[in-house]
């Protein structure tokens, strides 16, 4: 085969390639209602996960000054609390 041939013959595959790949882009259906119903969900989905580990601090930091004020001052029966238990996040057995 000589490079005349070559040619055309890379000339018709490259046409033959590209009338395929244009209409299986035609018949390609992208269902773009639907991700932007997904997309939307998975905002709301981001913004709730985050004011719930700010509300999971928030309720932490109470919680551990509460202790603390407990270990400092004492409790109603006079009971201490064991400074362990309140300055560590390993729960200790008693």
């Amino acid at each position: 085969m000589d490079a005349g041939w070559a040619l055309i013959l890379s000339a018709v595959v490259t046409a033959v390639g590209g009338i395929i790949v244009t209409v299986i882009a035609l018949f390609r259906k992208e269902n773009q209602q639907d991700h932007d119903v997904v997309l939307s969900t998975l905002r709301i989905m981001h913004k709730g996960i985050g004011r719930v580990e700010t509300k999971v601090d928030k309720v932490d930091g109470r919680l551990t000054d509460h202790l603390i004020s407990h270990g400092t001052e004492g409790l109603d029966n006079g009971r201490q609390i064991d400074e362990n238990r309140v300055r560590s996040n390993k729960e200790i057995s008693e």
